[in-house]
């Protein structure tokens, strides 16, 4: 049953007597087969107020907020003008209703009426609208014709995306009005979960106008068109329905399939270049799908489509030479025929003219830091490291009246030496006493939304981490290495990383709700009140990967009954066996779930907990972020679950630059949790490599880091 009250009234008997023929339709009628879902008001002139996309992905936390929804307000509402002023058209009688049609009579004034049918076929994920205004008097008359679009205010919507324009043009808003001389032309618009439609006007009598006056709402209107006496103007559209494609390809944002070329922003010539094709298709066809980069045939694959739902085919290509490359797929139907094409384009080897700054954005390197020796010197050097990543250095030592207490010192020397020893360097250099200095982590004061994923392939396993933020920043984002002569060398992207031996750690926000933040937040003050002790402030997890070789040893050191980890956050573990942990922690209060062992599939930690027994790890304010991760668990799962296990390094690489809901590759608009993801890295735990991405992947080279001096 569907939530939406207009759609819910419909399905009773009784709401579709209301609609009985020639009668004044009082409640809005019901439009569906088995793809789509669409409620009409006849009282609106009949406009559109509810569409939705059947098929789409759904789950609890979504179901109520907008899950399938293409559109919601007062949509494709006829805008008739006479000498100039607007008719109200309103109270339409229904004059036909069958099975998958309704038409709708009105006479907004004498002498002229007009006649809405909608209809929509039994295996298509859209249906069409058409009008006809009629002139029933003696004489000729003057119209404009049009319609008027307003999307609703909805709490869950918090994030859609529009184009309008022709054949020739695809543009988003703000843009002035666009002269279109006689059509079609078309409206795109895609919601926060890649649901959208696909709104198409076919010819008109006459050149119109149009335009986007507010956010979520567009309007067209003619110039004037003469209707001879009982003449009649006709123009009809059609409106598309899909779970998503993402951004229209100018050449056929209007065309009858939805394709795209979706290939990364820059790369260099002779390394392999990854992209997705992208298709959807309003009707069931089969369908071959072809790329090509220079007339040279790269990926092929023939697809049942099913209607409205979108496929994607990931390529691979490796350039020849610098300059433009121009990635195209091509659409055929089963006869041949071509039904879509789309180009992508990437700069090799420097961008070309006019695109400088997609090179600059792919050649940009993160601010390094680089420790060695002995973890004194590491001290010594993390004092002396002045301005390195952002305003201060990773680690920042800074002065405060109560730091670590001498008996404190004692403790961790015994415990944590490497920390103190560490105190004692930064001591030496910046003349801060151990007992008044405290180190303070700026990684873990910039925490944000993030995902990890453990994968299991042919390259051993891999964590691969999607740092995401609420902007478009870089401010802060560095990477640091240490290679201490005691312990086991590691390398960090945000104070995550892995380690010589293999043991790779990645964290996100946790998105707990206020109780347990309250009820955690009390008990780790509880626990230093009583002269308890936690792992070193600020250093812990730098220590975790000093000290531990595997999954066991770190989840020994985090929950140690006389030192555990302060942390307050989502903790993805994995080592080189393929062992991984997730731990989902505040202040001192967690829970562990572990990997089980022959477990297929992959091993995710993102911004939500897991409710316990005791109502606790409820998941926390921020639904938009908890949506948004579950709803990458679910892309990876469709679209690569079936060969988790044969996922390689270069797999995960292409997996990670994936755009629209659910993709890993974000940019603000495409996720309910309105997040950009400003950096990743992947741990290849086998050779303990980070491969680090400065920006989006899909803009960005990956730059392998080894533990090598």
């Amino acid at each position: 049953m569907p939530r939406y009250p207009q759609l819910r009234c419909l399905l009773s008997a009784g709401a579709l007597l209301l609609a009985a023929a020639s009668a004044i339709a009082a409640e809005p009628l019901l439009l569906e087969n088995e793809y789509v879902r669409v409620a009409i008001d006849p009282r609106q002139g009949g406009a559109v107020t509810d569409m939705l996309y059947k098929n789409v992905l759904r789950f609890p936390l979504i179901a109520e907020r907008g899950a399938g929804v293409a559109g919601s307000g007062v949509l494709f509402a006829p805008a008739i003008e006479l000498g100039g002023k607007p008719l109200t058209i309103s109270g339409m009688k229904v004059e036909h209703r069958a099975a998958r049609a309704i038409t709708l009579l009105a006479s907004p004034v004498e002498g002229l009426s007009f006649e809405r049918t909608l209809s929509t076929g039994a295996a298509e994920s859209g249906f069409s609208i058409r009008d006809q205004v009629r002139n029933d008097t003696g004489g000729a008359i003057s119209v404009r014709i049009g319609t008027a679009s307003r999307q609703r205010p909805e709490p869950w919507r918090l994030t859609q995306r529009s184009w309008i324009g022709d054949s020739s043009q695809a543009v988003a808003p703000p843009v002035p009005p666009l002269r279109i001389p006689s059509g079609p032309f078309f409206w795109r618009q895609i919601e926060q979960y890649g649901t959208g439609f696909l709104y198409r006007v076919e010819r008109v009598a006459a050149p119109v106008e149009l335009s986007q006056p507010l956010p979520g709402g567009v309007t067209w209107r003619s110039e004037p068109v003469t209707i001879p006496a009982h003449g009649k103007v006709t123009f009809a559209s059609t409106v598309w329905i899909d779970e998503g494609g993402g951004a229209p390809d100018q050449r056929n944002a209007a065309g009858p399939v939805l394709v795209r070329s979706d290939v990364a922003a820059a790369g260099r010539s002779g390394e392999p270049l990854i992209g997705f094709a992208t298709v959807v298709s309003p009707v069931a066809r089969r369908a071959r799908v072809v790329v090509t980069e220079s007339g040279r045939e790269i990926a092929r694959a023939d697809l049942q489509l099913v209607p409205g739902k979108v496929e994607r085919v990931p390529f691979t290509c490796t350039p020849a030479r610098a300059g433009d490359l121009a990635v195209r797929t091509t659409v055929l139907d089963a006869g041949g025929v071509k039904l879509a094409d789309a180009e992508g384009h990437s700069a090799i080897d420097g961008a070309p003219a006019g695109r400088p700054q997609v090179w600059e954005m792919y050649t940009a390197r993160m601010p390094e830091e680089h420790y060695r020796g002995s973890w004194r010197e590491i001290g010594e050097q993390m004092a002396a490291n002045g301005k390195r990543i952002g305003g201060a250095s990773h680690v920042e030592v800074r002065r405060r009246n109560a730091g670590v207490s001498d008996a404190d010192l004692s403790f961790y020397a015994k415990r944590f030496p490497f920390y103190t020893e560490m105190l004692a360097g930064a001591s030496k250099v910046s003349g801060i006493r151990p007992a008044e200095m405290v180190l303070a982590n700026r990684a873990l004061e910039d925490r944000a939304a993030c995902m990890d994923v453990a994968f299991f392939g042919p390259d051993g396993p891999i964590n691969a981490f999607s740092k995401e933020r609420s902007n478009e920043g870089f401010k802060g984002l560095g990477y640091v290495q240490v290679l201490p002569a005691r312990g086991y060398a590691f390398h960090l992207y945000m104070n995550y990383g892995v380690n010589s031996e293999g043991l790779s750690t990645s964290g996100a926000t946790l998105n707990e709700d206020p109780r347990t933040t309250a009820i955690g937040h009390q008990a780790v003050a509880e626990w230093k009140q009583s002269g308890r002790r936690v792992m070193p402030p600020s250093v812990s997890l730098w220590m975790l990967l000093a000290m531990c070789r595997n999954v066991d040893e770190a989840l020994a050191m985090i929950q140690d009954p006389e030192a555990p980890l302060e942390f307050t956050g989502n903790l993805l573990l994995l080592d080189r066996g393929g062992n991984a942990a997730r731990v989902e922690s505040v202040g001192i209060d967690r829970q562990v779930f572990r990997r089980k062992p022959g477990e297929s599939g992959f091993f995710v930690a993102g911004n939500y907990p897991h409710r316990r027994a005791d109502g606790l790890f409820a998941i926390g304010p921020k639904w938009g972020w908890a949506a948004n991760t579950m709803l990458r668990e679910r892309f990876l799962e469709q679209f690569a679950g079936s060969r988790a296990d044969r996922l390689s390094l270069r797999d995960v690489i292409s997996l990670m630059q994936t755009h629209e809901a659910g993709g890993m590759c974000q940019h603000i608009h495409d996720n309910p949790g309105e997040l950009y993801t400003s950096c990743s890295f992947i741990a290849v735990t086998r050779t303990g490599d980070l491969w680090l991405s400065q920006g989006p992947p899909c803009q960005v080279q990956y730059v392998r880091h080894t533990l090598k001096p």
